[in-house]
């Protein structure tokens, strides 16, 4: 799982520090190039352990833009997508854990 961690705002809210990414999380970078760049995430690879964030890109030599992967890492999640009622399940029971 490729998680990262929250801002906090968040971690108040959620009383956790950490959660695995997913596409169309809102994720600000904070190392290299591009820190402090806020945008949705696009695509999570798994099996490299990257993600790719949109306004992330780098112009080629023949004109193509190209999107660069980032790290987990190297972000920070500052909006939660809570569209799937497994993950927002799992944010309830991890509060719960944490206040007992």
């Amino acid at each position: 799982m490729l998680s990262a961690r929250l801002s906090d705002d968040l971690t108040a809210r959620h009383k956790v520090r950490r959660i695995p990414l997913r596409t169309g999380d809102t994720v600000r970078i904070m190392r290299g190039e591009f820190a402090d760049l806020v945008g949705k995430v696009e695509k999570v690879e798994y099996s490299t352990g990257r993600i790719f964030v949109e306004g992330m890109t780098r112009e080629k030599a023949a004109g193509i833009s190209s999107k660069l992967p980032i790290h987990s890492s190297k972000v920070l999640i500052t909006n939660l997508n809570l569209s799937d009622k497994w993950r927002s399940g799992l944010l309830s029971e991890k509060s719960k854990m944490v206040e007992s």
